[in-house]
């Protein structure tokens, strides 16, 4: 009676660290990309505005 709840838990324990290191993979390259981005826009209009 004991030992499937322990491996449940721990299966369900298991599944939600999945959940957080998949989240927090994907917030991580949305935030760089969006840093990319920012640098991006940034280097254009110094472009620009040395070209001008």
């Amino acid at each position: 009676m004991y030992y499937p709840m322990v491996s449940r838990m721990s299966m369900v324990s298991r599944k939600n660290v999945t959940v957080i290191n998949f989240t927090q993979s994907r917030v991580s390259i949305g935030f760089s990309c969006t840093v990319s981005e920012i640098q991006n826009t940034g280097l254009s209009r110094l472009i620009s505005l040395e070209v001008v």
